[in-house]
């Protein structure tokens, strides 16, 4: 596969595309907050943008996650979860390398690599955040966490074992809906570009 490399033009599309999907991303995040579901439903539009570049992808995961930490969540350790984020930007963009072309086996495929690298990752950052300053489980799995924790399971494994499920489900509808509306978004844009090209050949007669 060719080098990437991106022109000015580009750069400047993907640095609009990670602040619009940003914006999208609260967006979902405020309605989960007035019609709570056991879902985290927080990384929909950040796997959009992954899929439009790794520009677009980091700026949308670094801007949603900056907002969080800044004006929402107030809490200073909040921000340390855009690691999840900028994983899973990663793992689009390095499976895209590999496989140009993707199709229905390769979204499940994603929605499993993404859900099990997540969980582990996050199980690794609760523990750590625990041991460090006894941070308290505050998303969808802290019932689960709680009653394992109660029955003497260690820390990573009472916070991994309700994670694998809840990110399966989640990616499961993150990466499904991500990757069509990158579709969906990628073809409108064509279409006014094909329309302003057209248009130009058209005044340049």
């Amino acid at each position: 596969m060719k080098k990437m490399v991106f022109t000015k033009t580009q750069i400047r599309s993907q640095i609009l595309l990670g602040i619009i999907l940003c914006a999208c991303n609260l967006g979902v995040m405020f309605l989960q907050r007035l019609n709570p579901v056991p879902l985290y439903m927080d990384t929909l539009f950040t796997i959009t943008a992954a899929f439009f570049g790794p520009i677009s992808g980091c700026i949308c995961a670094t801007l949603f996650h900056l907002t969080c930490a800044l004006f929402i969540d107030s809490n200073k350790t909040a921000f340390i979860w855009s690691i999840c984020s900028y994983t899973i930007v990663l793992i689009i963009r390095m499976y895209i390398k590999k496989r140009s072309k993707i199709e229905r086996l390769d979204i499940l495929l994603l929605i499993f690599i993404i859900a099990i690298i997540i969980s582990i990752e996050g199980a690794l950052i609760f523990t750590i955040l625990n041991i460090l300053s006894t941070y308290t489980e505050l998303s969808q799995v802290r019932l689960m966490y709680g009653f394992l924790s109660r029955n003497n399971l260690p820390t990573f494994v009472a916070a991994l074992l309700p994670r694998v499920p809840v990110n399966i489900l989640d990616k499961g509808i993150c990466v499904s809906l991500g990757y069509l509306s990158y579709k969906g978004l990628s073809n409108f844009l064509s279409s006014k570009k094909g329309k302003g090209d057209k248009q130009k050949e058209k005044d340049a007669q």
